[in-house]
C-alpha cells in the first residue's frame, strides 16, 4: 500500500521528537522484547509491534517471553512515545503494581498453567471504567484521586481471565466531546499517532493500542465511543449489542444507549476479548436479554466467510470526503469480490435524523441523574453531584490550570444539570415511543432484505484537526461526520469497525458492519474475512524505541 507519512507539529514537539530519534522517523519500528530462556539461559527475541494474542501466547509457551517482560516494554513505550517524544499523551495513569501483577501471574502460569487466552495480556482500561489500584476520574479534574472500591464487572472480567491492567486511557471529559474530542481537565489533549495535529476521536484507547502501547482496550460507547477511535487510528473496535456486556462500574453518559467493548488491532483478538467480557452481570438487568451467549465468539472465526452475505449499502453516507468515499467504494468492491451479495437502500429517517431528535434528548435527560447516582460514592473533597462538580470545574484552581474545562464542555453540563429529568414527558415520550419506531424500522430492513448486514463508513471524515494545532489540510464537507455512528446507537444493534483505506496523507479510514441483534459471532466472522482480504492494518510511523533486556528481578 502506498502512501505518505503525515507531517509532524513544526514546534515543540517536532524539537522532542527529532532530539528522540536523531532526525529519523521509521514507517514501521521494529522492536524486540527479550526474556530469559527457560534452560539455556540465552536471550531469545520477540517481535513485539503488531504483535498479537495467539503470537505473544506462543511465545509465553515457548518460554521466550513472559508477562513481565511484555508488561516492562509496554511500559519503556508507553514512557517513551506518551509521556515523551511525540508526546501523543494517550495515557491519563499507570498501574504502579502492573509489573507485579505480571510477575505473580508468570509465577501462576509455571504453577498451574494458564488461565486462558489473556493470561499475561497487558490491557489499557478507558478511564470511565472504575479499576482497583487506579484512580478513575472519567476525564475531569474534579475527580483526581477518585479510587473506587471494586472494579467494573468488565475489568474484574479481563482481571479473571489473567490480563494484566496495564493503565488508563484518556478520554472526552465525562464522555461529552462538545467540539473537542480527545480532550479533558484531567489529561489534556491526545494526539493521533498517525499526525500528531489530528484528534482521536472521542478517546485515547485507540491511539495507545494503536502506537503498540499495549495489546487491547476496553471503553464504552454512547454515541461512537468505540467506533470513532477504531476508525481514525486503523483498529478493529466493536460496540455489541445493548446488553452483551455489563455497564456497572462505569462514570455513566446516557445508560438507554452505553455499552462496553473492546479495541484490538486484529478482529481475533477482539473476539477472545469478548469471550471474556460478554457475561451476565446481576448488576445490570440488561445482561439478562440475549437470548444465548455462544460458547466463544472466536471458535466462531473458523466460518469466516463473505461468500453469501447479503450486505445492505446505506446510501445515505456519502460526500463528506472525496477519499472516505473512494475508499468505501473499494470496500465495496472488495466484498464483492468475495462473494458478498450488495444491496443498495436508504435509511429511515428516525435514524438519519436521530441525533437532535432521539440521541440529544436521552443524553441531555439521563446523564445528570445517572451521574449524581454515580458520584454519591465519591470520597470527601470532591463532587457528590453534577451541580458540584459543575462549580468546580468553574473554579479559578481548574480554570486558570494548564487544561482547563473547554466551555463547549462547560455548556454541555450546564444544559445537562438544567434537565427536566427523568420523570419528564418529552423524554418519557422519546423513551417509550420515538426510541422503539427507531428501532423498529432498522429491524424490519433487515427482514424485508433478507440481510446479513448492514456496511456503512464509520465516519464521513477521516479524523479531525485539533483545535489548538490547527492542520489546515483537514477536508470535511459533512454538517456531521459522526452521523454514520448514530446506526447502531439508536437501534442498540451491534457495529464492528475494521480498518478499510488510507487517505494520500496517511491517516486511516474505517468501515463499519452493523449486525441484527446479538448477531456479534456472525459479525465477528464477516470482519474476519474482511479483514484477510483486505490488509488495511499498518502501524504509525512512529519513531523506534530501545526496549533493552527486560529481566525478572532476582530474590
Amino acid at each position: 500500500m502506498n502512501r505518505t507519512s503525515p507531517p509532524w507539529h513544526p514546534g515543540a514537539v517536532l524539537r522532542q521528537l527529532r532530539a528522540l530519534c536523531l532526525g529519523a522517523v521509521a514507517l514501521v519500528a521494529t522492536a524486540a522484547v527479550a526474556s530469559e530462556a527457560v534452560d539455556s539461559g540465552e536471550d531469545a527475541a520477540f517481535e513485539l509491534l503488531e504483535a498479537d494474542i495467539p503470537a505473544v501466547q506462543a511465545a509465553f509457551a515457548s518460554g521466550s517471553l513472559t508477562a513481565e517482560a511484555l508488561t516492562r516494554a509496554y511500559l519503556a513505550r508507553i514512557e517513551a512515545l506518551d509521556r515523551a517524544g511525540p508526546g501523543l499523551n494517550s495515557v491519563i495513569a499507570v498501574n504502579e503494581h502492573a509489573v507485579e501483577d505480571a510477575v505473580a501471574l508468570d509465577a501462576e502460569r509455571a504453577a498451574s498453567g494458564a488461565r486462558g487466552p489473556l493470561h499475561g495480556i497487558p490491557v489499557i482500561v478507558r478511564d470511565d471504567l472504575d479499576t482497583l489500584e487506579l484512580p478513575t476520574t472519567a476525564g475531569s479534574a474534579t475527580l483526581r484521586g477518585h479510587e473506587p472500591l471494586r472494579d467494573a464487572f468488565v475489568v474484574a472480567r479481563l482481571r479473571a481471565a489473567g490480563a494484566v491492567v496495564l493503565a488508563k486511557a484518556n478520554l472526552s471529559e465525562l464522555g461529552f466531546a462538545a467540539g473537542r474530542p480527545g480532550y479533558s481537565s484531567a489529561g489534556g489533549q491526545t494526539r493521533n499517532p498517525y499526525n500528531p495535529r489530528r484528534g482521536p476521536s472521542s478517546a485515547g484507547d485507540g491511539a495507545a493500542v494503536a502506537a503498540n502501547l499495549a495489546m487491547l482496550a476496553v471503553g464504552t460507547d454512547t454515541v461512537g465511543g468505540l467506533r470513532g477511535p477504531a476508525a481514525v487510528t486503523a483498529l478493529a473496535g466493536l460496540r455489541p449489542t445493548l446488553g452483551l456486556t455489563s455497564r456497572a462500574g462505569i462514570v455513566p453518559t446516557a445508560l438507554s444507549l452505553e455499552v462496553t467493548g473492546p479495541l484490538a488491532r486484529s478482529v481475533r483478538d477482539l473476539a477472545l476479548t469478548l469471550d471474556v467480557i460478554a457475561a451476565e452481570d446481576p448488576a445490570d438487568p440488561r445482561t439478562a436479554d440475549p437470548p444465548a451467549r455462544p460458547d466463544s465468539y472466536s471458535a466462531a472465526l473458523a466460518e469466516a466467510t463473505l461468500d453469501g452475505a447479503r450486505l445492505g449499502v446505506a446510501v445515505d453516507y456519502r460526500g463528506g470526503n472525496a477519499e472516505v468515499d473512494t475508499a468505501f467504494a473499494a470496500a465495496l468492491a472488495l466484498l464483492r469480490a468475495q462473494g458478498a451479495k450488495l444491496v443498495e437502500l436508504s435509511l429511515p429517517d428516525s435514524v438519519l435524523d436521530g441525533r437532535a431528535v432521539i440521541l440529544d434528548r436521552l443524553i441531555d435527560t439521563e446523564f445528570r441523574d445517572q451521574l449524581n447516582a454515580y458520584l454519591l460514592h465519591t470520597e470527601q473533597g470532591m463532587p457528590h453531584s453534577l451541580a458540584e462538580l459543575l462549580r468546580m470545574s468553574r473554579s479559578p484552581l481548574i480554570a486558570g490550570s494548564p487544561t482547563p474545562v473547554h466551555p463547549g464542555r462547560i455548556g454541555a453540563l450546564t444544559r445537562a444539570l438544567q434537565s427536566p429529568g427523568l420523570a419528564d414527558l418529552h423524554y418519557l415520550h422519546v423513551l417509550s415511543r420515538r426510541l422503539p419506531a427507531a428501532r423498529a424500522a432498522v429491524a424490519e430492513l433487515f427482514e424485508a432484505h433478507a440481510l446479513t448486514a448492514l456496511v456503512l463508513p464509520t465516519m464521513l471524515c477521516p479524523a479531525a484537526s485539533l483545535l489548538d494545532d490547527y492542520d489546515t489540510s483537514y477536508d470535511c464537507d459533512a454538517h456531521d461526520p459522526q452521523q454514520p455512528s448514530y446506526l447502531a446507537s439508536i437501534a442498540a444493534l451491534p457495529e464492528l469497525t475494521l480498518p478499510m483505506g488510507w487517505t494520500e496523507a496517511g491517516l486511516p479510514l474505517g468501515l463499519s458492519l452493523v449486525g441484527p441483534a446479538f448477531s456479534e459471532a456472525r459479525l465477528l466472522a464477516l470482519g474476519h474475512a474482511f479483514e484477510a482480504a483486505a490488509g488495511a492494518r499498518e502501524p504509525p510511523p512512529l519513531p523506534e524505541v530501545s526496549l533493552g533486556q527486560p529481566r525478572v528481578p532476582a530474590d
